[in-house]
Parts: C-alpha cells; sequence; structure tokens
C-alpha cells in the first residue's frame, strides 16, 4: 500500500478553494433571488438562448409599435377636435348665409364673420402637435395653410387680386363694383374664381405648402394605415373659397343681382364642404378605431411573449432561496472549518 503526504496547508487550500467557489455559487443565487432571473441566461438556458432572444426582440417591436400608436391616436384627436370645430363653424355660416339670401342680413354685416372664418380656417389647418402639423400630409415639418392677409397682402389676397382685376378691370373696392352684372359675376365666380382654389396648381402656389399625400403608420406588425388629413383635400378649398367670396368680392357693393350669385355659390361651396368634413371625420373616425383595436390585439400578443420570457428566464424563488439558505450555510462551516485547520500544529501533541 503506497501513502501519500497530506500536509496542514494542502488541507486549508483545498477547503479555501471550496469556500471561494461557493461564495461564487452564493452570488449567482442572490442576484438570482432579488431579480428573479437566472443569472446568466445563455448559461441557464443553453441551446434556448436563441429563442429567449428572438422573444425580447419580438417583445421590443410591439413595444415600439404601442408607444407609436399612443402618438398617432393624439395626433388624430387633435386632428378630429380641429374638423369638429370647423364643421360647427360652417353649418353656422350656412345658416348664415340662408338669412341674407332671404334679406334678413345685409352683405356688409356677414363680412366680419366671413373674415373671422378665414383666420379660423389657416388656424386650424396649421395645427400642430409635438412640432408636427397635422394638415401638413407627409411634408409634417411645413406649415401648410397661408394666411389671408390685406396688409401686407399675402399671396391668395394678391392672387384674389389679380383675377378679379383681370376679369372687370378694377378692383374689389372699387366703385365700380356696383356696375358687375349677374351674368359676369356668375361666370367669373364658376370660372376664375373657382379656379383659384379648386385647380391644384394655382391652390398650391399660392394658399398651400401642404402634400396631398397622408401619413400612413404602422399601427400593427401586419397593419399599414393613413391616419391624417391635409390641408389639399376638396373640403378645405371649398371653405376657403367661401370665406373669401363672402369677405373679399365687393359684396356689400355689389348690385342685387351679383351679390346674389355671390351668396349662392358661398352656399353651394358650404353645403358641399359640410359633406366633405363630414367624410373626412369620418375616415380618421375609422383610423382610430382601427388604432385602438390594434393596441387591444398588440397588449394581448405582449402578455403572451412576456409569459413566454418568464418561462425561460425566471427561477422558481422558493427554490432559490433554499439554494441561498444552504450556500450560506456550508459558506460559514466551510469558515469554521478552515480556521480549526489552520490552528492545527505539531506543537500541541509533543
Amino acid at each position: 500500500m503506497k501513502t501519500s503526504f497530506v500536509s496542514t496547508q494542502a488541507i486549508a487550500d483545498s477547503t479555501r478553494m471550496s469556500m471561494i467557489r461557493m461564495q461564487g455559487e452564493l452570488a449567482k443565487a442572490s442576484k438570482e433571488l432579488s431579480s428573479g432571473r437566472l443569472a446568466d441566461i445563455g448559461l441557464g438556458l443553453g441551446s434556448r438562448t436563441g429563442h429567449a432572444v428572438q422573444l425580447r426582440h419580438e417583445l421590443s417591436q410591439l413595444e415600439t409599435i404601442r408607444d407609436t400608436n399612443g402618438l398617432v391616436q393624439s395626433r388624430l384627436d387633435t386632428a378630429q377636435a380641429a374638423l369638429k370645430g370647423l364643421l360647427g363653424t360652417a353649418e353656422d355660416f350656412m345658416g348664415t348665409l340662408v338669412a341674407m339670401r332671404d334679406g334678413a342680413i345685409a352683405g356688409s354685416a356677414i363680412k366680419p364673420q366671413a373674415d373671422l372664418n378665414l383666420k379660423e380656417l389657416s388656424g386650424a389647418l396649421n395645427a400642430n402637435l409635438n412640432g408636427q402639423f397635422l394638415f401638413s400630409g407627409i411634408n409634417t415639418d411645413v406649415k401648410p395653410m397661408a394666411s389671408y392677409e390685406a396688409d401686407p397682402p399675402s399671396a391668395p389676397k394678391l392672387a384674389l387680386d389679380a383675377a378679379f382685376t383681370a376679369e372687370f378691370g378694377f378692383a374689389q373696392d372699387d366703385p365700380a363694383v356696383a356696375t358687375v352684372d349677374p351674368a359676369t359675376m356668375q361666370a367669373f365666380l364658376d370660372g376664375a374664381y373657382s379656379d383659384l382654389f379648386l385647380d391644384d396648381a394655382q391652390w398650391e402656389g399660392s394658399w398651400s405648402d401642404a402634400s396631398s399625400r397622408n401619413v400612413r403608420s404602422r399601427i400593427a406588425t401586419n397593419e399599414l394605415i393613413e391616419t391624417s388629413a391635409n390641408a389639399n383635400e376638396r373640403p378645405f378649398r371649398q371653405l376657403a373659397m367661401a370665406y373669401t367670396a363672402i369677405s373679399d368680392l365687393g359684396l356689400g357693393e355689389l348690385g342685387r343681382g351679383a351679390s346674389q350669385a355671390v351668396v349662392d355659390k358661398a352656399i353651394a361651396s358650404v353645403s358641399e364642404a359640410i359633406q366633405g368634413l363630414t367624410s373626412v371625420k369620418a375616415r380618421l373616425g375609422v383610423s382610430q378605431n382601427r388604432v385602438t383595436a390594434a393596441d387591444e390585439r398588440l397588449s394581448i400578443q405582449r402578455d403572451i411573449i412576456n409569459q413566454q420570457i418568464v418561462d425561460l428566464e425566471n427561477v422558481d424563488p422558493y427554490e432559490t432561496a433554499t439554494k441561498v439558505n444552504s450556500l450560506m450555510t456550508q459558506v460559514e462551516m466551510s469558515y469554521s472549518l478552515t480556521a480549526r485547520i489552520r490552528q492545527l500544529s505539531l506543537l500541541k501533541f509533543t
């Protein structure tokens, strides 16, 4: 039989190495107990680590879309509020126009209301949220609607003045407007005047810097929808046409026939604009509903993925607590044993 030399130092070193190993395991188990997750995902899951990484990537995508949907919903809510205001103003103005046509209101009395409505229209279409304009289409960093100003004259004002002078040979504030006959005024309203608003090139050249392409937003991993309106849409042009006609076609100085033609044009434009605004509101309302429904689906998907991640990465708290207690006991025993071994000496047995 062969015997091996074992020294007190060798025994102490062996115990110390064992204690270091247990301290590492204790630190790892303590981390798992406090976080509830595996301390080392790769080491703990092995070949299943790729699946855990994929799940976390999918979860991150869902959270990003949900955050974006919150912004989209805010944009839609703000746009709907602006459209509601424009629709209410248009309906009130329609009532005033009808009363004016029946002779209950003088032309000079309605001009201030038309001026205010024009300012409200440009203000509503220039609404922005977080620095992005809501009615600019995809040009969200560009102010979409020009103001109608007389001093100094803005681009829409200059365009109307030029068209009126070219048609009649004098300006809107010239006393000669009283001589304009109804047929000539009607021809102007249906021709050069309507073109200022309904012809794309003229509208975009003087009134609008918006894009006719609306914003599209990804509200789910496989769902992309339109989530905006733009100032180039027909209802907004028709409102501008009606308000401008009453505001700046010399209504107070025109003869009865010519002024009747202007009011009838405004009534027709506002009536069509109200229908158009209702359609735009309905379209955006559908988008709002789709965003809400998408959020609900995303929440369900998020919960499912979260549960899968928990099943993969989380540890049993009771088992981990037991392991921590056991390791702490072993470490304390190791400390005690190491101290006893270091006290061993042949001098004590002489």
